[in-house]
């Protein structure tokens, strides 16, 4: 997103000026125990009752993500 943010999440509607998103996910950078950097996921706006509005400006590129990501965001979101 524009501020730097990344989110995964599932697309439910495509309007003119938003995405409706149904659990969205922050994807953020932790260090392994190995000391290297890994990848994890945590809710985007835990605290908001159903899906979450996006709006289009405030995206700055999208893109398909890996199917390891993928497979990760569905383990936790089904």
């Amino acid at each position: 997103m524009i501020n730097g943010e990344e989110i995964i999440s599932e697309i439910v509607n495509s309007l003119a000026e938003v995405y409706q998103l149904r659990n969205p996910a922050t994807i953020m950078l932790q260090p392994t125990q190995g000391g290297a950097m890994g990848v994890g996921i945590a809710p985007y706006m835990p605290y908001v009752h159903g899906d979450v509005e996006l709006r289009k400006t405030a995206i700055a590129s999208e893109g398909e993500p890996e199917q390891k990501m993928t497979n990760e965001y569905n383990r936790i979101f089904g």
